[in-house]
């Protein structure tokens, strides 16, 4: 963990060969014992993925509509994307998760990683990197390397976890998979550094869109002392007892309890992907007055 600004990172950090082999065969077979997504997931995820695309288009001109999805999973991003008037190409690490997009969504996503691809610089409008930051080994690299591919005032739709957050058991607090953890405050200055303008600041999260602005004079890191400190509070005294005499744990139980039985009911009702990301784009709210929404 960083002093000078809370930044957490695991140690040593793997070299690209082993994360490109790991990301191929093995991730999503250990993140959600599965190598093609099912559908319970897609019934679980698809109404934020929606909510994603729209508030992208909200902040977007209309004009802005090339875009590009990196770590696109299933594709199904790239699907509620398309339907809202983009026109959007993805990479995913993984083969098979990459094949299901292609095969059952028909997204035209290719198999392979970040560091490997190539691309036109200014090709883009809007990039999309949703929970894939995390995993990458040198992040300010990446989001620098993002900064080039987009056109002028492009946009860069940007999540990862938040840390601070202590959701989970001390022992499952870092995920193995999660090579840099961030918060609000070290995300915010990992975008300025690469030349990005955080548009919803706002929100205080990291769940965040930025605009292309230049690139930053200030190659070094940021010095937030004040956020180390209050990171390390919040992670020090993450104990076992005291997760366990709060009631969130609980309360996610019970929530898992209702969850998961509806969400395999649905998934055997609808047995196909299409119908899912199909039924929860129909179901939600209409916004004829955006010249992109398709009735």
């Amino acid at each position: 963990m960083c002093t000078g600004c809370g930044l957490v990172h695991s140690h040593p950090i793997p070299d690209r060969e082993t994360l490109a082999d790991y990301y191929r065969e093995t991730y999503r077979s250990d993140y959600k014992a599965a190598r093609t997504p099912k559908l319970k997931h897609l019934v679980r995820y698809t109404p934020g993925v929606l909510a994603r695309v729209r508030e992208i288009q909200r902040l977007a001109r209309p004009d802005q509509t090339e875009l590009l999805d990196i770590g696109s999973g299933c594709g199904d991003f790239l699907y509620m994307a398309t339907k809202l008037g983009f026109h959007g190409r993805g990479l995913e690490p993984h083969k098979g998760y990459a094949a299901f997009a292609r095969d059952e969504l028909g997204m035209p996503v290719e198999t392979g990683s970040f560091e490997t691809a190539t691309f036109d610089p200014a090709a883009f409008d809007v990039v999309n990197l949703h929970h894939v930051l995390e995993h990458m080994s040198e992040p300010v690299a990446t989001l620098r390397r993002l900064h080039t591919l987009l056109r002028e005032d492009g946009l860069l739709a940007i999540a990862v976890p938040d840390v601070s957050l202590c959701a989970h058991a001390p022992w499952t607090q870092f995920h193995r998979a999660h090579i840099y953890n961030f918060n609000h405050q070290t995300l915010s200055a990992a975008l300025a550094r690469a030349g990005f303008e955080v548009l919803n600041p706002e929100l205080g999260s990291t769940s965040l869109i930025a605009r292309k602005v230049s690139i930053s004079r200030d190659s070094g890191p940021r010095s937030m002392p004040s956020n180390y400190a209050d990171l390390w509070d919040r992670l020090s005294t993450h104990s076992g007892p005291r997760h366990y005499l709060s009631p969130r744990p609980y309360r996610r139980l019970m929530k898992k309890l209702i969850r998961y039985p509806a969400e395999m009911l649905w998934a055997a009702r609808y047995r196909t992907a299409r119908r899912v990301l199909d039924d929860c784009f129909n179901r939600s709210p209409k916004t004829p007055d955006n010249p992109r929404h398709l009735p």
